[in-house]
């Protein structure tokens, strides 16, 4: 059984080092990590600048209309689309990690106010997308008065963070009273497969960090359609 162990193991060693080999950029993204960014588990600094790094050789990759086409990122953003539809219009929204604005787009052509939030680098790229209102900084330190939004969206970025905590805390402060917080994440331990990720989430995980701060108003649970894990959708409700 050790024997057949082991052999599985060097067959799929193998296996990924062969993929590397045929896949120059990947090898060229794997070394950069472990050597520029070989203490990003340890240091703040270097786990933002990773993630700056690396949403800026994947965004251009996730903003082609193939990518927007998928079916995962299709029912992602009815999802949450359908969910601020919902809540009115002529919100402000603050779209928090916006990548190329896939996701606000619609928002925003429903008669919303929609501020973007970007790492620095990241934010040039967004310009360049046509995000019309984009703003550098950290999710973990909103740069927004207190009570400023009617909604606060976070897709795909609370896995990122070095402190989630942080965020939901900057998040309860800047929401105006009963506004809504919409996070879309990984569900599950699944998402850990992901080397950008450093915290898994799940329904039961976000209600016992928030506490009684938010109330849950609907869940939506998408099916993987090409992704490692589902993706959850959450609306909640400033207490």
């Amino acid at each position: 059984m050790r024997r057949l162990i082991a052999f599985l193991m060097l067959k799929r060693q193998l296996q990924g080092f062969t993929y590397l080999l045929s896949h120059p950029l990947q090898l060229k993204r794997l070394i950069i990590r472990e050597t520029q960014y070989a203490k990003r588990h340890r240091i703040k600094r270097k786990w933002v600048e990773w993630q700056e790094y690396n949403a800026y050789i994947s965004t251009p990759q996730h903003s082609t209309a193939t990518a927007h086409a998928r079916p995962l990122n299709v029912a992602r953003i009815k999802t949450i689309s359908d969910m601020v539809s919902r809540l009115g219009n002529g919100l402000m929204v603050l779209d928090v990690g916006c990548g190329d604005g896939v996701i606000s787009k619609p928002i925003r052509e429903m008669g919303n106010y929609v501020t973007s939030l970007e790492l620095p680098k990241i934010a040039t790229l967004a310009h360049s997308y046509q995000v019309p209102l984009i703003v550098a900084g950290d999710a973990e330190h909103l740069a927004f008065a207190s009570n400023s939004f009617d909604v606060v969206l976070a897709s795909e970025v609370v896995e990122h963070l070095w402190d989630p905590h942080s965020f939901l805390d900057e998040a309860y402060r800047v929401l105006r009273a009963n506004g809504h917080l919409i996070i879309s994440t990984p569900e599950g331990r699944g998402g850990l497969r992901y080397d950008d990720h450093k915290y898994y989430f799940t329904v039961e995980v976000v209600k016992r960090i928030l506490g009684a701060r938010f109330t849950l108003c609907e869940v939506k649970r998408l099916k993987p359609a090409g992704a490692l894990t589902p993706t959850i959708i959450l609306l909640l409700r400033k207490s």
